[in-house]
């Protein structure tokens, strides 16, 4: 069977069992700030959990996308090596949110698994908690399984908990018997776990009291490539349909004539690392993560550089993973049509990722053979955690890369020092710590606010949209329905109707102002100001941040009628600035092409930000993309807002941001005729006019693959104009020219002139540097090969910062030295300037900037440097031949 079968005949029984299909959530998790990625089935289920009464559904079943590398859930290091570890995986699931119980769930998941999928029960077995007579008495009474099959153990493996806290409760695995010839029928290795019933039953509180709850829950998962290696006969997941596709796309890229340092197995390990890492990073690609040093993006890098470092092994010359995505396609593309929608952006991303880490890999390799050949660590075979996070921080080389490559040449790295260096870098660049953490207490504060009025449905009505963004003042009647005061003084509330708009869609929220006239009780009147606004999770209700409530807290109970004020200056600045992002999205799609898509966005009152995928944008094409959105904007379009059900806006053209879910019952379409139509939730103008002028106000690279624009519109963008205007002036007063239209010419004029005296004094340079003559020289040999080394000390310099030395004529002398004598390495040093040069034809194996750090151990300084030239500054000054004696 299939595993696009086995996906299909799972939600086909759920949904037949009276089960809401629930599309997989993204991998990067919404709303738990906790998580890197979704890792389980039931992680977008988390607040249904808590409380059932906020579930939209009482039964669902989903396919779960997950992916499982980085932070404590991190099964990146096995993947290949093992039968069953991925870092991107499917969780078929079916969940109940206080409908049915533990029978009604083992008798679903028994019949599902003889009828459906025809297992036989002579190889089939369950567990039960020990302590669990309930379910232990449904398998053997109500399913009649012998009892030889149901096995008891203990809480550690069948008590499943969210955490320290909340909800928890037993669970009954089922188990298939492998046939593994090493193992007894008797043995836990023999059997395979497929599929786990979980019954939350019980709330754990702090202390470890178990309460049971009012609704008990049911969560279950089934690793949909576990049962398709069962169903189609296979010991291993990679085995099965979907993986081979991809496995053998593999081997049509490498190449039929490479030579290999691998036996089979390594390279049946490395091609299964290729398979697994294709999927993972394509599908974290196409919902927006991008390659980065930090976070998720950092996660990404990593998997995509193994992946990259695994073809090569495997003599794939050219690209690795664009190449293989059509077979990802081939594979997968049905069931997740968005790989093929997104084909060009994914592709363009990992295109552009392997470019830059070509580089990486192959000066991480020298440095790292560099290491493997020196003497320093030869009789330990470790690289320290120091090398290790050289590698790391300076040339963005993964440790765990760095670890696979010491391992296949015999070496291991340390990797407990390498934590203590880059715990002691974090700490450096950590900042205000204090302040950060107590905000983050309050913003902690919030969200548990939050999540408990939706659990109590809490909820209201938003009306800003009703608000015209031209309008100078907008003051709204209202009623407090919630409130909250908050540790820190200020308060948190939810008044219906509500006019104020929260973050959301990159838009800033909205500013303001709620007051209390006279109080129902006390008569006392009072104006609170809004520090922020958050919508609550399902977007029923909006939380008002107020600041500073105080002693005030009494004036803000429920049903007290308040008067809300929004700052409307600032709710159309928003409103200019977001409809001039729909246009420069157009904008960008017609100069560009149709690949661009949008990765992300900020709106502000004063600016916009818009992050897209493409290629650098030339002069021309930035001034075009101007030109169109101004001629937009002075066409002065209404704008035509309306609601539709998501598939008729798909159909009528409309934009979605990727990376962002919809409600498949109801959307909001933001349409400028002929322009641009979008789902989009913000606010908007109701006319394009005031968007002019446009201007962008820079464009650049924020990723592999990704650009970035900043601009301005409106007002803002005319004050901006006036700021560069005023700077143009003040250069061309500088600069001694009379109008402005002259002034690139001056200043190219004077660049010319700066440039040709810089060569001229590097032609001094070089003279200078040819004709110095040392005061003393010390023969010596450096690295492993013994590199016959000759340092030069040159008279101290006459013009030098502290005795620091000329820098500039040590390096151009060692050059120098290195050009015309290239059967030696050359130190130069000038009190503490240091340089080395080594002519690489004379000497391949090595590299000046591992014999300059030999060097620095016995004369105490800091440098760096390529394969042909390094340099440094020594602690204290050298000008005399003593201190070089004992090297």
């Amino acid at each position: 069977m299939s595993a696009s079968e086995i996906r299909k005949r799972f939600t086909d029984y759920f949904a037949r069992n009276g089960h809401a299909r629930v599309a997989s959530a993204n991998i990067v998790p919404k709303s738990d700030p906790s998580l890197l990625f979704t890792n389980a089935g039931m992680v977008p289920f988390k607040q249904y959990f808590m409380d059932p009464r906020t579930a939209p559904y009482k039964l669902a079943t989903t396919v779960q996308k997950c992916v499982r590398a980085g932070g404590k859930h991190n099964d990146l290091d096995q993947v290949g090596y093992t039968p069953r570890h991925h870092t991107f995986f499917e969780m078929l699931g079916n969940f109940s949110f206080g409908a049915y119980d533990k029978r009604a769930t083992i008798r679903m998941a028994w019949k599902f698994v003889r009828e459906e999928l025809q297992m036989p029960e002579d190889m089939l077995r369950v567990t039960v908690l020990e302590s669990d007579h309930e379910s232990y008495d449904i398998w053997k009474n109500d399913i009649k399984l012998d009892p030889s099959r149901i096995v008891r153990c203990g809480p550690e493996d069948n008590f499943w908990s969210m955490g320290s806290e909340g909800p928890c409760g037993p669970c009954s695995e089922i188990f298939w018997d492998t046939k593994d010839p090493r193992y007894a029928v008797t043995d836990d290795e023999r059997w395979l776990e497929f599929w786990n019933l979980v019954f939350m039953q019980f709330h754990r509180s702090a202390d470890g009291q178990l309460t049971p709850l009012a609704q008990p829950c049911i969560d279950t998962g089934m690793g949909l490539e576990r049962v398709a290696s069962i169903l189609q006969g296979k010991t291993n997941n990679f085995d099965t349909d979907e993986f081979q596709t991809i496995i053998q796309g593999v081997d049509r890229l490498r190449r039929v004539d490479a030579a290999l340092p691998l036996d089979q197995q390594a390279a049946l390990a490395h091609k299964r690392i290729v398979a697994d890492h294709m999927r993972a990073s394509a599908f974290l690609v196409s919902e927006g993560v991008h390659p980065s040093n930090t976070g998720r993006g950092y996660v990404l890098r990593r998997i995509i550089r193994r992946a990259v470092r695994a073809g090569r092994l495997l003599g794939i010359d050219g690209p690795v993973l664009p190449a293989l995505y059509p077979s990802l396609e081939a594979a997968m593309g049905t069931v997740y049509p968005e790989l093929a929608e997104r084909r060009e952006y994914i592709v363009g991303v990992l295109r552009s990722e392997e470019g830059a880490f070509a580089k990486t890999l192959n000066k991480g390799m020298a440095l790292l053979e560099g290491i493997f050949a020196s003497t320093d660590h030869a009789g330990t075979k470790v690289v320290s955690g120091g090398d290790a996070f050289a590698l790391y921080d300076t040339h963005g080389f993964p440790v765990d890369l760095t670890q696979i490559i010491a391992r296949d040449n015999g070496w291991t790295v340390d990797v407990e020092e390498f934590g203590r260096i880059q715990l002691q870098s974090r700490k450096r660049n950590q900042t205000s710590w204090k302040t950060e953490s107590k905000r983050q207490s309050v913003a902690g504060e919030i969200d548990v606010k939050v999540a408990e009025w939706q659990a109590a449905g809490v909820r209201s009505r938003f009306c800003g949209y009703e608000l015209d963004p031209a309008q100078k003042s907008a003051h709204i009647p209202s009623e407090i329905v919630a409130f909250s005061t908050l540790s820190n003084g200020d308060g948190l509330l939810v008044i219906d109707p509500c006019p104020f708009y929260a973050h959301g869609g990159g838009q800033e929220p909205d500013s303001g102002s709620v007051t209390v006239s006279g109080h129902c009780d006390t008569g006392d009147a009072h104006m609170f100001t809004l520090k922020s606004a958050v919508a609550l999770p399902n977007g029923q209700a909006t939380a008002l941040h107020l600041k500073a409530v105080g002693d005030k807290h009494h004036m803000l109970t429920t049903g007290q009628l308040i008067t809300a004020a929004v700052d409307m200056q600032r709710r159309h600045g928003s409103a200019v600035h977001h409809t001039a992002t729909h246009l420069l999205h157009a904008a960008l799609r017609s100069v560009v092409g149709d690949a661009v898509k949008q990765a992300g966005s900020l709106v502000r009152p004063d600016s916009l930000r818009f992050d897209f995928t493409s290629s650098a944008l030339t002069d021309s094409q930035l001034r075009e993309v101007e030109r169109q959105v101004n001629r937009a904007a002075l066409a002065n379009a209404d704008i035509v807002v309306s609601e539709m059900p998501l598939d008729e806006a798909k159909r009528r053209g409309a934009v979605a941001l990727f990376t962002e879910k919809y409600s498949p019952e109801r959307v909001r379409v933001v349409e400028i005729p002929n322009v641009s139509m979008e789902l989009c939730s913000g606010t908007h103008l109701r006319s394009t006019r005031t968007i002019f002028p446009f201007q962008i106000v820079s464009e650049g690279s924020i990723g592999s693959g990704t650009r970035r624009i900043d601009a301005v519109a409106g007002v803002a963008a005319s004050a901006w104009l006036q700021q560069q205007l005023a700077c143009a002036r003040a250069a061309a007063r500088v600069l001694d020219v009379a109008k402005l239209d002259q002034l690139s010419e001056k200043a190219q004029r004077l660049s010319d002139q700066n440039r040709a005296l810089r060569d001229e004094a590097a032609r001094w340079l070089r003279v200078a540097a040819a004709n110095a003559e040392a005061v003393a020289t010390h023969a010596t040999a450096l690295g492993a090969a013994a590199v016959p080394t000759v340092i030069h000390i040159l008279p101290s310099a006459e013009h030098s910062t502290a005795g620091g030395g000329d820098a500039r004529l040590a390096a151009e002398r060692a050059c120098y030295l290195r050009d015309t004598q290239p059967r030696a390495a050359h130190v130069v040093i000038q009190d503490r300037a240091i340089a080395l040069g080594i002519n690489p034809e004379c000497f391949p194996d090595a590299q000046a900037g591992l014999l300059l750090r030999e060097l620095l151990q016995k004369l105490p300084g800091k440098g760096g440097g390529q394969g042909s030239l390094a340099q440094g500054l020594l602690a204290s000054a050298v000008t005399d031949i003593e201190p070089l004696l004992p090297l």
